[in-house]
């Protein structure tokens, strides 16, 4: 016999189905909800945080291709920015195919004292669009009670909270509320650009390489430490020793003849360097690349040329009116310096003293130009004295004076010819064996360098090809390491301004 079922028996049937339902809609529900916020999360907000990393670095790279142009590219640095001072401000650059944008203001924030090279600061930021829901969530634990907020903090929905907060240079300056168009994520990088200063190395070759001579070395000192003495390099306890073996060599080809003795590395690109009658105290590295750029004349826009004197015939002295400094020294335009030209500059003088006094020539023509020529300059102590020169160098050794002995003192720069077939070069004969040299540096990345006799030289060369013939001594000073004008530029700081 089959029974009846009670009516309240069904009801509790649907009643059970219908909870049950409801409980599965409730988990799919919150299942959808915590998948749309990390979709959200995860496929546009992260990726707006990415990406404005990646735009705020390449506004970076921008600004620092253009600070590397200041040395390289003089004539075309900064083109197209905002200048204000000291501060260059690059238009906003719109890329990529989430419409990423950058802008990047670029200030001289510090001069070295010694050397008048100018450091930059590059501050960028970095901005990418934030598409979905106008939320966040997802909050990142920092411990098992406490949760972060970072994503609130870092999206601006409506109002660029940077700006609001600390202003638009972070300084706490001219906050304002400003709207944003649309919600976006704004990231910001600072970066230190310093200069590479070219004498780092006793000599530096580009091209080809071929000397010194049988009995001829290349060792190295820091005048800080005292005057240079011969002894040192050949004894282990003298308290020096370890600045005595820093005369290296570097080669960037694989043609090499060395001769004498190297109290320091050699460093060549690919070759095999042949030794005659060669001692080298430090490694011999033959996979060291470097290389060398042409050298245009620096953007003499700021330069105040003193009048006179424009020329360098028989003996010609200067003597400035006031000192000058590193960063703003005294200028002089010479148009020609005779094969007799005989220039002394002589220090500025206060109540009868003298004063630390700095000069830059602009030449630009030759220096000597013939083989039978001698022209000289001396510099005596206190003078800072820097020549950039367009055409050739030609003179003794001996006619190189620097009587204060630190070859930073004496700086020749060769502007490289504008046409590539001209060959520059420098020529310094010693002539008739003479033992007299000189203290200076010399960088001439598309010049000839020759030297003959004996002379004893304190200094650093650059040069494309470099040749020597005769028993030369040739002493680096250690404090040449960060001396000369900017050659290039490097970045030595990177940070992120999180705020």
């Amino acid at each position: 016999m089959k029974l009846r079922k009670q009516p309240f028996q069904e009801g509790n049937v649907l009643i059970c189905a219908l909870c049950t339902i409801l409980v599965i809609s409730l988990i799919g529900a919150n299942v959808l909800q915590n998948s749309t916020t990390r979709f959200n999360v995860a496929s546009s907000q992260v990726r707006s945080w990415k990406e404005a990393l990646f735009a705020a670095e390449t506004g970076g790279d921008i600004g620092y291709a253009e600070v590397r142009k200041t040395v390289l590219d003089p004539s075309h640095a900064f083109e197209g920015w905002t200048t204000s001072g000291l501060q260059r401000t690059s238009p906003v650059i719109t890329f990529g195919n989430n419409n990423l944008s950058t802008s990047t203001v670029i200030d001289v924030f510090y001069y070295d004292p010694a050397t008048g090279n100018p450091w930059y600061r590059s501050r960028t930021r970095g901005t990418a669009p934030v598409k979905g829901l106008l939320r966040t969530g997802m909050d990142d634990r920092m411990d098992a009670n406490t949760k972060g907020d970072s994503l609130l903090r870092k999206i601006d929905f409506f109002t660029d909270h940077f700006i609001a907060t600390y202003g638009p240079n972070g300084d706490g300056v001219d906050k304002a509320i400003v709207p944003v168009a649309n919600p976006q994520v704004t990231r910001r990088i600072e970066q230190i650009s310093a200069p590479i200063t070219p004498f780092e190395a006793a000599i530096r070759a580009n091209g080809i390489f071929y000397g010194l001579g049988s009995a001829a070395y290349v060792d190295s000192y820091r005048s800080k430490n005292g005057a240079y003495d011969s002894s040192v390099k050949d004894n282990p306890s003298h308290p020096n020793f370890g600045d005595s073996r820093s005369g290296t060599v570097e080669i960037n080809t694989a043609v090499a003849t060395i001769q004498g003795s190297i109290y320091g590395n050699v460093y060549t690109n690919g070759g095999t360097v042949t030794k005659r009658t060669t001692n080298i105290t430090g490694v011999i590295d033959n996979n060291v690349p470097f290389s060398l750029v042409p050298l245009e004349m620096p953007s003499a826009a700021t330069w105040n040329y003193v009048a006179s004197p424009s020329a360098v015939n028989g003996n010609t002295t200067i003597t400035p009116a006031a000192p000058g400094s590193a960063t703003s020294p005294n200028y002089y335009l010479i148009t020609s310096f005779a094969n007799n030209g005989n220039l002394t500059v002589t220090p500025a003088m206060n109540a009868g003293s003298p004063q630390e006094t700095y000069v830059t020539l602009h030449v630009t023509d030759n220096i000597g130009n013939s083989t039978s020529s001698s022209p000289s300059i001396e510099v005596p102590l206190h003078v800072h004295l820097k020549i950039y020169f367009d055409g050739n160098l030609q003179t003794k050794a001996q006619n190189i004076i620097n009587t204060s002995g630190y070859a930073g003192n004496l700086q020749f720069y060769a502007i490289s010819p504008t046409d590539p077939s001209v060959q520059q070069t420098i020529d310094l004969n010693s002539g008739g064996g003479s033992t007299t040299g000189f203290s200076a540096v010399f960088y001439a990345p598309t010049a000839n360098f020759t030297i003959n006799g004996a002379p004893d030289i304190t200094g650093a060369i650059v040069c494309k090809n470099f040749y020597a013939n005769g028993n030369i001594h040739w002493h680096y000073d250690r404090e040449l390491d960060n001396e000369g004008v900017a050659v290039d530029y490097r970045i030595v700081s990177y940070v992120e301004d999180t705020r």
